[in-house]
């Protein structure tokens, strides 16, 4: 009893230091640090040829709407996968000094270590947020403790752990493909611009509106700031009582940023007239010099009459608010032949 307890102690201390690896920073150095950038785009990826000595530090946006983790895919080099378990790859939490290509001395905490396997392919997967999801296989490892990414990078080192490794192995690099796994949102984002309002018919601004996407209220601040949104069709309504309503129909693609411009007209009703060179234009019997524009009418009938030399035509329209009434004076060349 007294021998089993003793080899209990041993065990017990030999697994507070193996555990403490993990929660202490450690000083290190390697052969050469590696940087390679990391972009919130479905198709973007970055290599980098690794040492077995080396580390990597991946940059990542300092803004990330859509960055859910990092894939890290190794291509080990046969004569590396033959000697397999020679190395180990470390992830590293709260990295002193900052990572640079001139830098080789760092501390850090270890948060993840694995071996590499006596395969051609392996692929680490790094989460960067609680709710990340990932596909994994045989070929793919997931680590469980998400990196605090302080600085905006991720750092992962390469070191050999096994003696008597031939130089071949020892030269070797090993190819490193990082990608960006992606939320499968998009963002969305809209510029309203607002009209010059009639005196006396209220003020002009994002108070008197409501936007709605898919049925859904937005404050009109939030609308153009921006949202993030699930990918597909969305359906966008701008509503006022002092402006007409403006109806958009987008689509949201992944990690994709969109603005969508929503010119609000006002409710007043409206006419453009447009008429021929050299041809005269009465509103309400006012000479109208504003033709091809779109005018503010008031509701209720309004006369129009075009006149070109000696042949003058007139017409009465009756406008409705949140309408506009388009007004085309043409003068047509009729040719008949007979017999």
């Amino acid at each position: 009893m007294i021998r089993f307890a003793k080899r209990k102690i041993i065990f017990s201390l030999l697994f507070t230091v193996l555990s403490s690896a993990f929660i202490y920073a450690e000083t290190f150095r390697v052969a050469k640090c590696h940087v390679l950038e990391l972009k919130e785009d479905p198709v973007y990826s970055a290599s980098e040829k690794i040492g077995l000595n080396d580390a990597l530090t991946i940059r990542i946006p300092e803004e990330r709407l859509f960055l859910e983790g990092i894939e890290i895919k190794m291509e080990i080099p046969e004569e590396t996968a033959t000697w397999r378990d020679c190395c180990g790859a470390y992830i590293y939490d709260g990295i002193r000094p900052n990572p640079t290509p001139q830098q080789i001395d760092f501390s850090g905490t270890k948060i993840f270590f694995g071996v590499l396997p006596g395969k051609l392919s392996w692929v680490l997967q790094v989460p960067l947020t609680q709710n990340a999801q990932f596909k994994t296989d045989q070929y793919t490892k997931t680590i469980e403790k998400i990196p605090s990414a302080q600085g905006n990078f991720v750092f992962l080192r390469l070191q050999q752990i096994m003696k008597g490794v031939p130089d071949e192995v020892m030269n070797s690099k090993i190819t490193f493909t990082v990608r960006p796994i992606l939320s499968d949102k998009g963002f969305i984002k809209l510029k309203l611009t607002y009209p010059e309002l009639p005196e006396g018919s209220g003020t002009a601004g994002s108070d008197k509106v409501t936007v709605f996407i898919d049925n859904e209220p937005y404050d009109t601040a939030v609308a153009e700031k921006g949202i993030v949104m699930t990918t597909g069709i969305h359906n966008i309504s701008v509503i006022s009582e002092n402006y007409r309503t403006e109806v958009r129909k987008v689509r949201i693609d992944q990690a994709k940023k969109i603005e969508v411009p929503v010119e609000l007209k006002s409710i007043e009703p409206s006419v453009i007239i447009t008429a021929p060179e050299g041809a005269k234009v009465y509103l309400d019997e006012e000479l109208f010099d504003s033709l091809g524009k779109e005018t503010l009418l008031t509701e209720g009938d309004h006369k129009i009459r075009c006149k070109i030399g000696d042949y003058e035509i007139l017409r009465t329209i009756s406008v409705t608010k949140g309408r506009t009434y388009k007004v085309n004076l043409t003068v047509d060349l009729e040719i008949e032949e007979s017999d």
